[in-house]
């Protein structure tokens, strides 16, 4: 399948994978009893694609490619070794390093410059809010209901 039909299948969510907190897009089950799947995250007008393999007790990370969420274009293709587990910290040290390494590369060939301390921190802070809000949100409402926190 070329990459544009793949990325036509993934403009409705078939799904939420608890797991890895993401919309999944894509999924199938292969005869190894792995659940494969595609999930996508909006990161400030950047798609991340998570591709994943989940067993009976274990996630794998299989790939990650980020790409601009207006066109689609390709902006990071991130290799990732086999057999990696799957964790949310895992894949914002992958993104986040390609974010980077893509953002310095990019200012330096058009003669700008950068802040890199305060693009790293700005990177780290867009990721943060991508990757946890949404339990952030949960643990909030979770004490608010048992009055640890009052309002």
């Amino acid at each position: 399948m070329e990459k544009n039909q793949q990325l036509q299948h993934l403009s409705k969510p078939i799904g939420f994978s608890e797991t890895t907190g993401m919309n999944v897009y894509q999924s199938y089950t292969a005869t190894s009893g792995f659940n494969y799947f595609v999930g996508v995250r909006n990161l400030n007008g950047l798609m991340i694609v998570e591709q994943i393999a989940e067993g009976t007790a274990c996630t794998y990370l299989c790939g990650i490619s980020i790409r601009n969420q207006a066109d689609s274009t390709l902006l990071s293709e991130i290799s990732v070794p086999r057999s990696t587990r799957y964790t949310r910290e895992k894949v914002i040290k992958y993104v986040r390093k390609s974010l980077l390494d893509l953002l310095v590369s990019s200012v330096e060939k058009t003669g700008s410059k950068i802040d890199v301390e305060s693009a790293t921190k700005m990177v780290d802070d867009m990721l943060d809010t991508c990757y946890f809000e949404r339990s952030r949100a949960a643990i909030i409402d979770w004490a608010k209901l048992h009055g640890i926190i009052k309002n």
